[in-house]
């Protein structure tokens, strides 16, 4: 492949031309794409063929090994690697994806396993007449701006991160994590617990065992393996606490640091078309979801590598 970088007028963000899906990716390729990743956060593959599962499959393993992820959203597609984001019913009233048509708030993708997500992969099949903008946030910057001192105290605390209670209903496995419902704009969305309550009373029906969503904690400062830079690693309302530490001063650092990371000059929206495939660092990055019209369509495909 013969690969061109160009940047966006934007605060991160580039366009990837020359990617041909399907096709074996070279050392070279790979470099030239990891190099550009750190440098923008977030690339646009736009203008090539769509891809099929497995040439998405292929192209993303290149990058590391694939989380499973639709084994825990009780999805039974033939690739447990391809989560699929849609609105789409079957006859029976069953989500044939995840994440519904509702606003979805800033997260970091698998912020609540061991091991956490490190690049991320989202591909547009279908979009709406008015399709709802992906926005993404660079915590390397978020880290860099906050005053050293604050830096400091941050390097010793820990947070532990879950959507059990939102998905399913089930309490977190912690003894201190207030009990709350999502609201719209959360990472995970009623819609979302409904469609993963049918799907597992379904599966439960077929005989069919799917592994238990995990948690973890992880530190607040993380480094990322590959470049060794450091970045705020925060997931809002996917952090349920920061481990020992009282529940109001936790809450109150919480959003403190998401408003830090939320400013203007940080951020970049995404306006999709067919076919774009966009990679971003997940571990260096938040990103969210506008909400849109339930009765149109949208059809996405997720994967992500593992740390």
């Amino acid at each position: 492949m013969s690969l061109q970088i160009f940047p966006l007028d934007q605060p991160l963000g580039a366009i990837v031309e020359g990617w041909a899906p399907g096709s074996t990716l070279e050392d070279s390729d790979r470099q030239t794409i990891l190099s550009a990743l750190r440098e923008h956060i977030v690339l646009v593959f736009r203008g090539n063929p769509q891809p099929s599962d497995d040439a998405l499959i292929n192209f993303a393993s290149g990058f590391g090994d694939l989380v499973q992820g639709s084994e825990w959203f009780q999805d039974n597609g033939p690739r447990p690697e391809i989560l699929r984001v849609n609105n789409i019913y079957n006859e029976q009233g069953i989500a044939q994806g995840t994440g519904g048509s509702d606003k979805l708030g800033w997260h970091s993708d698998y912020s609540y396993v061991p091991r956490v997500g490190k690049e991320s992969f989202l591909n547009a099949v279908e979009i709406p007449k008015d399709p709802p903008r992906t926005c993404f946030c660079n915590q390397y910057r978020a880290l860099e701006t906050l005053p050293p001192e604050q830096v400091e105290k941050l390097r010793s605390l820990r947070a532990f991160h879950s959507i059990t209670q939102y998905i399913s209903g089930e309490d977190p496995q912690t003894t201190d994590t207030p009990k709350c419902e999502a609201q719209p704009g959360s990472a995970v969305t009623r819609q979302t617990r409904a469609d993963f309550l049918a799907k597992r009373k379904r599966n439960a029906e077929l005989g069919i065992a799917k592994p238990q969503i995990p948690q973890a904690e992880h530190p607040l400062i993380v480094t990322h393996p590959d470049t060794g830079r450091e970045i705020l690693y925060v997931s809002p309302q996917i952090i349920k606490h920061i481990v020992g530490m009282p529940k109001q001063e936790s809450d109150a650092l919480i959003e403190e640091l998401t408003t830090h990371s939320l400013h203007e000059d940080n951020i970049y929206c995404h306006d999709w078309q067919v076919g774009d495939t966009v990679m971003f660092d997940t571990l260096g990055s938040l990103h969210r979801r506008d909400s849109w019209d339930p009765g149109q369509r949208r059809v996405m495909r997720q994967l992500s590598t593992m740390l």
